[in-house]
């Protein structure tokens, strides 16, 4: 993916983003869905962040808390509550919170999960179209961003884990396939 410039162009990859996740979640069968993730034949597959994601719910749940993350970052800069993006007790192991995270939504049905993603996916996108290109894309405008910009963050929650949640999908279905 080449970098992203402008505003249209971040509104445009986190909506492709998710309509791809939506595609290849579509693509999946009933077995597919009801059989837990298992990537020990290739823990690469899976990464760090997606370690606590046992299916297709876990994978949604996550995604949809990162995305109330952004949100609340969001909300704590605009009403002059500059708190950094992560809460202070995650932010030296934020994959301790991913567990956290995705624990707490054990009882979540996967109806609800999608639910729930569809809604905060539609924040996202108004929160993006929110902010002027300038406030999106100048380094360290607000002080909680430090050296980085307000799209690397709208980046990080949306279009990349959106692209990573697919491979995922893509890698469990292959391996569904092979047992």
């Amino acid at each position: 993916m080449s970098k992203i410039t402008t505003k249209q162009e971040l509104l445009a990859a986190i909506e492709d983003g998710y309509a791809k996740l939506n595609e290849q979640i579509g693509k999946m069968t009933a077995k597919e869905i009801a059989v837990p993730f298992s990537f020990a034949a290739d823990p690469k597959k899976c990464g760090v962040r997606w370690r606590y994601d046992r299916c297709l719910r876990d994978l949604l749940i996550h995604l949809y808390e990162w995305q109330v993350l952004q949100r609340l970052f969001v909300q704590n800069i605009r009403e002059g509550h500059p708190k950094d993006y992560l809460p202070d007790e995650y932010r030296k192991c934020y994959h301790e919170m991913d567990k956290m995270l995705v624990e707490k939504h054990q009882n979540t049905p996967l109806e609800e999960a999608q639910r729930l993603l569809q809604q905060t996916h539609k924040e996202m996108l108004d929160l993006t179209e929110s902010f002027t290109e300038e406030e999106l894309f100048t380094k360290g405008f607000y002080k909680n961003t430090y050296t980085t910009n307000m799209v690397a963050y709208f980046e990080s929650v949306t279009s990349s884990p959106y692209a990573q949640a697919v491979k995922l999908l893509k890698t469990h279905q292959k391996n569904c396939k092979a047992n």
